[in-house]
């Protein structure tokens, strides 16, 4: 029996994918607003941010931060030891992010700015409820293995 890790089973054991896939997308949004330009003034979906005073700087490194740790946790939970509560914690702020996210994208429809909603809005609002169930089920393994 080899002791070989591969990425694949990283990814899809436990069935955890769900979890590193809204890792990969906080990541994703955050190396996004990290490239040159001005992402948050290319369009007024992103109205509600700079109403806020969030600029990329102030975006980019928390959010890398939560999917770094997020992903650190779910490789150290898949290959060495479960850690059900560094997932929770991880999941939670996912579903904060996605939920804030949903929300900064509907603001501008709310308030009247654009006449219609942005795919954004459905698509974070549904990462969100994603990670609530990811957060839930880490709880109910916390609760299970706590006794181990």
């Amino acid at each position: 029996m080899t002791a070989h890790v591969s990425i694949a089973d990283s990814l899809l054991q436990n069935g955890r994918a769900l979890e590193w896939l809204t890792s990969c997308i906080i990541l994703t949004f955050a190396c996004t607003l990290a490239l040159p330009g001005d992402t948050l003034a290319t369009s007024s979906a992103f109205g509600a941010f700079v109403a806020l005073g969030a600029d990329e700087a102030a975006l980019v490194l928390p959010l890398t931060f939560i999917a770094a740790m997020r992903m650190a946790g779910l490789w150290i939970n898949g290959n060495w030891r479960r850690s059900p509560l560094l997932r929770c914690v991880g999941a939670v702020l996912g579903a904060g992010i996605f939920m804030g996210l949903a929300v900064l994208f509907a603001v501008p429809f709310l308030g009247g700015q654009t006449g219609a909603l942005t795919t954004g809005v459905g698509t974070y609002f549904v990462l969100a409820a994603f990670d609530i169930l990811a957060a839930y089920r880490s709880a109910a393994d916390a609760a299970v293995h706590q006794f181990d």
